[in-house]
């Protein structure tokens, strides 16, 4: 669990970046949508391109690619639900 967390942080690092800057051209509403969709996949982007070695580290700890990935889009999702049912609502 460990390894999942600092994964998650290294990518949610360059997704908040690319999310706010959505916020910022779009409005404030767009942030959580963001941050499940485009912000998510900037940020497994650079992740890929500049930690690609890493993935062997967490593919010998039972995490794929695949896995890595759904699992950031769970917490996140799980994390902006609340903003945009809010955002909805108002």
């Amino acid at each position: 669990m460990r390894a999942f967390v600092n994964y998650y942080i290294t990518v949610n690092v360059v997704n908040l970046i690319a999310s706010i800057i959505v916020a910022i051209m779009g409005g404030w509403h767009w942030l959580p949508l963001s941050l499940c969709t485009f912000g998510l996949g900037m940020g497994l982007l650079t992740y890929n391109i500049f930690y690609k070695s890493q993935y062997y580290f967490y593919y010998n700890l039972g995490y794929t690619k695949k896995r890595l990935a759904a699992m950031v889009f769970g917490c996140n999702a799980l994390l902006s639900l609340p903003f945009l049912l809010i955002f909805i609502i108002f």
